[in-house]
């Protein structure tokens, strides 16, 4: 499952860098606006800089406060990469951030058998929900991406057969409940049931256009008064994959499946070296909906394309002649840049980007782009 690489966010050894190819569309008569920004690096206060931070998933609440969840990597006497799912919150709408001093999805090594291994708990999606008093339920909500890691020698290794989208809810972002375990993919292992349970959703069985989704992972959520909709990317045993698109009610059951967004092969249009999509982000601005994807050649990813979507429910972008037409494309210059977060406010940052470092440390971490919508 080599290929499933491509669309998780945090990868421990980059072993090549790639070129980008140069930037623009591939489409005669289309023209992409590219956004080469001055990155300013933000630091988390309040806790040990470690491997560093990744995934920012930021989000507003009723009074008009910032949160954010990511995922914050350190290393156990082993060696083994943690990816813990923290919680930060801003008083300057992203331009800095302060962690609350509080692991949502803690992770620690322990061992089966002769094996070091660890449950990651990386890619989350923390969001506020303003419409979930109406129906009764609970106002935050985060899911993520919980998966078995092992360590092998020095490297840390991703066992995606033990894996799933996991969620948790609560009245306060700072009480969120207890897990439960959402969807799985086609390559899910049952032995995996022993915790927590068995998975709510199948997702692989939940219509055949999903069935040879090995496994789905960063999640995009986007609450609106008709229910909660949820963008994953479609790991597949061969590229390209895809970002998948759901409808579920404010308690996050009786989930529907609407449609692909949009085909990993759709990279090609803004790059020629470009294969795949990954990091699916949903949101609103203005009543305007978007989605912000990460695109990647192979393992490696290369900033972020931002979409228009015309008709959530029929799971549909703005398109040119049948082509996806992206509002703009962010470029980054690290080793490994993308898997994107905003939120409608967020101008202290703007758009926010993750970069990774192979020769320096920390390798992972978070910059402002200050592309606002």
């Amino acid at each position: 499952m080599k290929s499933v690489i491509n669309y998780l966010i945090i990868i421990a050894f980059l072993t090549g860098c790639g070129s980008s190819g140069g930037s623009g569309s591939n489409v005669p008569g289309t023209v992409i606006p590219v956004v080469n920004p001055s990155l300013i690096e933000i630091t988390v206060t309040g806790i040990p800089v470690d491997q560093g931070n990744f995934d920012p998933a930021p989000t507003v609440d009723a009074g008009g406060g910032f949160w954010m969840s990511y995922s914050h990597v350190a290393l156990d006497g082993s060696g083994l990469k943690l990816i813990e799912t923290r919680l930060a919150g801003s008083l300057d709408a992203g331009d800095s951030w302060m962690d609350a001093g509080l692991s949502i999805n803690p992770a620690s090594a322990f061992t089966i058998g002769a094996d070091t291994v660890a449950w990651a708990q990386e890619v989350s999606r923390l969001v506020y929900n303003p419409f979930a008093a109406g129906a009764g339920a609970d106002p935050w909500i985060i899911l993520w991406h919980r998966y078995l890691s092992v360590l092998s020698g020095s490297e840390t290794l991703r066992l995606f057969d033990n894996s799933w989208i996991g969620m948790k809810a609560g009245n306060s972002v700072m009480t969120l409940g207890n897990e439960r375990k959402l969807f799985t993919g086609a390559a899910y292992n049952t032995a995996n049931d022993a915790t927590i349970g068995p998975p709510e959703v199948a997702l692989n069985t939940l219509n055949t256009a999903l069935a040879n989704c090995a496994t789905f992972t960063e999640p995009g959520v986007l609450p609106k008064s008709n229910g909660i909709y949820v963008s994953l990317a479609c790991a597949t045993a061969a590229p390209p994959g895809k970002i998948i698109l759901l409808r579920c009610d404010h308690f996050m059951n009786n989930c529907g499946y609407l449609g692909t967004l949009i085909d990993g092969s759709e990279a090609a249009v803004l790059n020629s070296g470009y294969d795949n999509f990954s990091a699916s982000e949903l949101i609103s601005v203005n009543g305007q909906d978007y989605l912000i994807v990460t695109p990647g050649e192979a393992t490696i990813y290369r900033g972020c394309a931002i979409y228009k979507i015309d008709d959530l429910d029929q799971a549909s972008i703005e398109r040119d002649g049948g082509i996806a037409k992206a509002t703009a494309v962010i470029e980054a210059h690290g080793d490994f840049n993308g898997a994107c977060g905003y939120v409608e406010g967020l101008i202290g940052s703007g758009v926010m980007i993750s970069e990774a470092f192979i020769t320096s440390v920390p390798v992972f971490r978070l910059f402002t782009t200050d592309y606002n919508f």
